[in-house]
């Protein structure tokens, strides 16, 4: 008896392997896993590896989930793999056909884990970018979801200046200063953890951000946030820079996403709970440890041939 009920469950584990083999990823992902408007709006983006070799259906007690996944065998787009000063490589989604604008809030809901993910010191990367737009040119990065090294943290930058360098037109680079708001540890992802986002890009008072993992709220931040662009493109996926350390010696990282959205309706993606938060101060606070830090790219002896600049004061957040 007990080898025939082994039997029955390996038969439907195998059926399983061979149905999810059988699926196309892509497909799954926009059908199953993106949410909201994420759904229609989000595309394959440029300078992501190939969509066959990075996504992949994995299935286990929490039901089916896609699995981005970057090994250095795949290499990267030529302008990441070859780019001056350092090598990147991803895999990305975007709206970048639809960039936001600033008249209302968008929610965001990001389901996850980080259970295929060694570690290896001195790599780093993000899963979840909003990059701010000039019309449709994107600029810069806003925001970022990120890891480096062992540490997880989210990343709000206001930025002085972008520039571009001579003979590299298509690669910006920064003057900012960022708030990073640290989130644990690789291994406290091992299981589904959730971010939330509300924001509200603005470059007056009436500006918002606020950030939920899971049900902690870990972020306000309140008046002018926005300070070059017109508008944000979402950037999801899976981006990592790899620098000039040796390929050999860089794991294969992969992340798994059961869910991942957003909308104008708060309703539609996050509880009612966070639906229902309002700042009785409007003060902008943060509730995890948080390092602020300034940093402007360096040249690498070019001469620049582009500046954009923000000449206002920038916000300042509160370590609660």
């Amino acid at each position: 008896m007990t080898k025939k009920l082994f039997l029955i469950i390996y038969f439907f584990i195998f059926l399983s392997t061979i149905s999810n083999a059988s699926e196309n990823p892509y497909k799954f992902l926009k059908k199953e896993i993106l949410i909201g408007k994420a759904k229609k709006e989000l595309v394959n983006d440029t300078r992501s590896i190939s969509k066959k070799k990075a996504l992949s259906i994995i299935e286990d007690k929490n039901g089916k989930a896609i699995k981005i996944t970057l090994d250095t065998k795949f290499k990267g787009h030529k302008d990441d793999w070859k780019r001056t000063g350092q090598r990147n490589q991803r895999w990305e989604m975007a709206n970048a056909k639809k960039p936001r604008k600033f008249e209302k809030p968008v929610y965001v809901k990001y389901k996850f884990k980080l259970n295929e993910f060694p570690i290896k010191y001195g790599l780093g990367g993000s899963l979840f970018q909003v990059i701010a737009n000039k019309g449709n040119s994107r600029l810069l990065p806003w925001m970022k979801f990120q890891y480096s090294d062992d540490r997880i943290a989210h990343q709000i930058n206001f930025t002085k200046e972008v520039f571009y360098l001579k003979g590299d037109p298509d690669n910006s680079n920064f003057d900012k200063i960022g708030y990073k708001f640290y989130l644990g540890y690789v291994e406290d992802y091992k299981d589904y953890r959730t971010l939330s986002l509300k924001i509200l890009a603005s470059k007056k008072d009436n500006g918002e951000i606020i950030g939920w993992l899971d049900n902690q709220r870990i972020f306000e931040v309140y008046g002018p946030n926005f300070t070059i662009g017109n508008g944000y493109t979402f950037k999801w996926g899976f981006y990592r820079w790899l620098e000039q350390m040796a390929l050999d010696k860089i794991p294969t990282q992969s992340v798994t996403v059961k869910e991942f959205g957003f909308s104008d309706s708060c309703e539609q993606i996050l509880d009612e709970g966070k639906c229902s938060y309002s700042s009785g101060t409007r003060e902008s606070i943060s509730y995890v440890k948080t390092k602020k830090s300034s940093w402007r790219d360096s040249t690498h002896g070019k001469k620049i041939s582009k500046s954009i600049k923000w000449d206002k004061p920038l916000p300042e957040i509160k370590m609660k």
